[in-house]
């Protein structure tokens, strides 16, 4: 049967979502990287979270998760802190660890919003780290409650903008399926 994280990590790879196919490669990142740290950024369900500390059971790494409300599954495990607030707050940013393998970017999606968080969060990466975002296949979200107020891809705006003023990234490797995750390798 397996430990309960193993349990629950095979229970939400087996749930259809948003975000299903790219738990696999989450916790394939963390075993390339062997991952001692990894920051999440915006948790909702708790489907992400689980695959960053399935893969991060088997390095012996420690997963910090920030969103602005606690509504995610219970998950108990040593290896996780769950920082309640916003991302860009410097409160919750002191919380945080000043270097990390992986930053996982999936909040409100706002085109600003997200720029901020890069601007904030990849100085956090190490050497050969990563910086990794999802939704970047999707034009308009459904929240968008002032149509036309965001950009068009606000998230593929934003990394793509990054990934061409930043001289630290080394690679971009895409996966168009299940909204597209963009992980962008960093160098120094």
């Amino acid at each position: 049967m397996g430990t309960p994280l193993t349990r629950l990590y095979k229970q939400v790879a087996a749930e259809p979502s948003d975000i299903q196919g790219h738990l696999p490669r989450m916790v394939d990142l963390v075993a390339k990287l062997n991952a001692q740290a990894v920051i999440e950024l915006g948790v909702r369900y708790g489907t992400s979270t689980v695959a960053w500390l399935y893969g991060l059971a088997a390095t012996g790494g420690h997963l910090w998760s920030v969103d602005i409300v606690r509504q995610h599954r219970p998950i108990d495990v040593d290896h996780w802190t769950f920082v309640e607030g916003d991302d860009t707050d410097p409160a919750v940013l002191a919380q945080l660890p000043a270097t990390v393998d992986i930053v996982f970017v999936d909040t409100n999606h706002r085109y600003e919003h997200t720029r901020r968080e890069i601007e904030l969060y990849a100085p956090r990466v190490r050497r050969g780290g990563a910086l990794v975002f999802h939704d970047t296949d999707v034009e308009v979200f459904p929240d968008d409650h002032e149509p036309g107020s965001e950009p068009p891809w606000p998230v593929r705006r934003a990394v793509d903008e990054f990934v061409a003023t930043s001289p630290r990234v080394t690679d971009v490797e895409e996966h168009h399926d299940f909204h597209g995750l963009t992980i962008v390798r960093l160098g120094g």
